[in-house]
Parts: C-alpha cells; sequence; structure tokens
C-alpha cells in the first residue's frame, strides 16, 4: 500500500498488551499499557493481524481478504469464501481520508491477513477460530477493534463502524448495506421500520439525528443515497446501485445480508455509542479491479462523512 505513514511492528506471540479488563489499551485511555501512535501500522511479527491506528470516529474491518495459511491452524469448517478485493476498498478508504486535507486524521483500519479457510473473526469463536492458535489471532483482531472503539466513545462520543463483506448471489448487482434489519423489515413502510430504530445497528446515529430513522435508512439522509449520486473517478467513472436507498428501499435478494456477527457484535446494544454497517459488495463490476475497487472505496469515505456529518452534527474535518 502506497501510505504515507511511519510503520512500527511489535512482536506479539499470543496476545497484544492488555489491561485488567483483557482489552489493549491506547493513549487516550486512563491507565494505558500500550501506546499507540495515529498513523501508524501495529502488528504482530508476520502481519498477519493489523491494526491502522486512528483518531476520527470512523473504524473500517476487513475479515475476509487474507492470504496467509499458518501452518500451526489446520482447515477450518464453515463458509471460507474469499471476500476478494476488500482490502482494496480500504486501502483507498484509508488513502482517499488521508489525502483529502484531513489535517493528520486518520481512520481506523483493523485487518485480517489470515486465509478464511483459517480464521474467520467475523463469525463467533467457536466457528471462526477452531483452534487455540486461529483463536489468538480472533482475539487480538477482536481486541484491536476495540482500542479503536474505546478510543472513539473517549475522544468522539459516537462513532460508525464499517465491516467489508462481500455477495454470495452473483446475480445481485447492488452494493448491499446492512443495518440489523431483515428484509421482511424493508419490505415494510417507513412508518413500520420506524419502530426498529432501537434494534437496528444504526441505533446509536438515530438517537442524536434529528431525522427519522426511516431517513437515516433509506431516505435523504441515508449512506445509500449519497453513494448513488456519487461517481468515480478518472479514467473509468463508477455509478453503484445501492440498497437500501431511496432507489433502491428493499433488498431484491433472498441471500441479503442485514448484518453479521461483527455489525452484531459492536453495534449500540444499551452499552455502546458505535454504530455499525455491513457493506457487501459484488464481485463483478465492484472489486474485479482496481478502478472498481479504488472508486467503492473512495465514494465509500464521501458517503460516511455524509452520513456522519448530517447525523451528529460534527465535522469529521476531511475538505
Amino acid at each position: 500500500m502506497e501510505l504515507r505513514i511511519k510503520v512500527i511492528i511489535l512482536f506479539l506471540v499470543l496476545f497484544i498488551g492488555c489491561g485488567e479488563s483483557g482489552r489493549a489499551t491506547q493513549s487516550v485511555l486512563p491507565t494505558p499499557v500500550v501506546t499507540y501512535t495515529p498513523g501508524e501500522i501495529v502488528s504482530d511479527i508476520d502481519n498477519r493481524i493489523q491494526y491502522y491506528v486512528g483518531n476520527t470516529p470512523i473504524i473500517i474491518t476487513v475479515p475476509h481478504d487474507g492470504d496467509i495459511i499458518p501452518t500451526t491452524i489446520p482447515e477450518r469448517t464453515g463458509d471460507t469464501t474469499k471476500a476478494e478485493n476488500t482490502l482494496g476498498i480500504a486501502e483507498y478508504f484509508y488513502n482517499t481520508f488521508t489525502s483529502n486535507g484531513a489535517n493528520g486524521l486518520y481512520p481506523h483500519i483493523v485487518i485480517n491477513n489470515i486465509n478464511r479457510s483459517r480464521l474467520d473473526p467475523d463469525a463467533s469463536i467457536e466457528v471462526g477460530a477452531q483452534n487455540n492458535y486461529a483463536a489468538a489471532y480472533f482475539n487480538r483482531y477482536h481486541n484491536y477493534i476495540q482500542v479503536a472503539i474505546d478510543s472513539t466513545e473517549a475522544n468522539f462520543g459516537i462513532g460508525v463502524l464499517v465491516n467489508l463483506s462481500a455477495h454470495k448471489d452473483d446475480d445481485n448487482e447492488l452494493v448491499e448495506l446492512g443495518y440489523l434489519l431483515s428484509k421482511d423489515d424493508l419490505n415494510n413502510s417507513d412508518s413500520y421500520i420506524e419502530n426498529f430504530a432501537s434494534q437496528s445497528s444504526l441505533s446509536a446515529i438515530s438517537n442524536v439525528s434529528d431525522a427519522q430513522f426511516s431517513e437515516s435508512v433509506r431516505g435523504f439522509d441515508s449512506i445509500g443515497k449519497k453513494m448513488m449520486e456519487l461517481n468515480c473517478c478518472k479514467p473509468i467513472y463508477y455509478t453503484f446501485d445501492v440498497t437500501p436507498s431511496p432507489s433502491f428501499p428493499n433488498p431484491q435478494s433472498d441471500d441479503y445480508n442485514p448484518g453479521g456477527y461483527t455489525v452484531n457484535k459492536y453495534a449500540n446494544t444499551g452499552t455502546s455509542n458505535i454504530s455499525t454497517v455491513e457493506f457487501s459488495t459484488p464481485y463483478n463490476g465492484h472489486r474485479d479491479s482496481p478502478y472498481a475497487y479504488i472508486a467503492l472505496g473512495t465514494m465509500l469515505v464521501e458517503s460516511i462523512q455524509h452520513f456522519y456529518e448530517l447525523s451528529t452534527g460534527m465535522s469529521l474535518g476531511i475538505n
């Protein structure tokens, strides 16, 4: 990656440094054990799990695009499909965010570089990590996410986590946004959807937004609407269809993903001020060329910025 940042590698055998709670700690917290600097990359010696340290309320997670197959981890059962080039989306999200005049601000990025056939951190530990070595990497991945969340809550009060995943439906050409609302929920009216605000993964944002919840999901304030207004980038300009949005208020696919393990785990459930989004993309026309995933990463920055600033009234500082 073309990242103009200093990279540090920490030699970690099984777990990153933890406080008494078992969580890794960051310099903004009251009792830090490990100090991380925004703009650095923290990792184990083999770069199997990486954390791009941020200082903004935006967190990106990349669970399924790894290639490393450790000899210490046997093949696991369950879904092992690789989400090809979701890491490319995260890369260009990061590069766009940090190059758009963000005044030294960085998003948090957490990446699993281990192949999904050996580790899936976007599933429960019983399903995703089926031996002790896999469990160590699983815990490290989620410890880094918790570092990012702790920093976000301490400094901004409220944040957004976007989990980058992939479609299973080859005939579905829409980008799917998951907010823990089912396809059946979204097939109903806006007034019906209003009843699910506190149960959705957008609950934290919804609590501070002046907009109706249904507007945040698929209306004027939504991520889907903003992304469909954009086009990017030279030499090939892409546009993407997105659901839910005003143009596609209801998912068309029976395999619509309302949000997986990560979106469920870190959504506001009364103990967190994080809103979470499943960002699920098809391969063809979206992740099958660098031009396409550059466009996705670049447009996702502007869409998340629009959503966060409009909902919270706080600026992310990106020009």
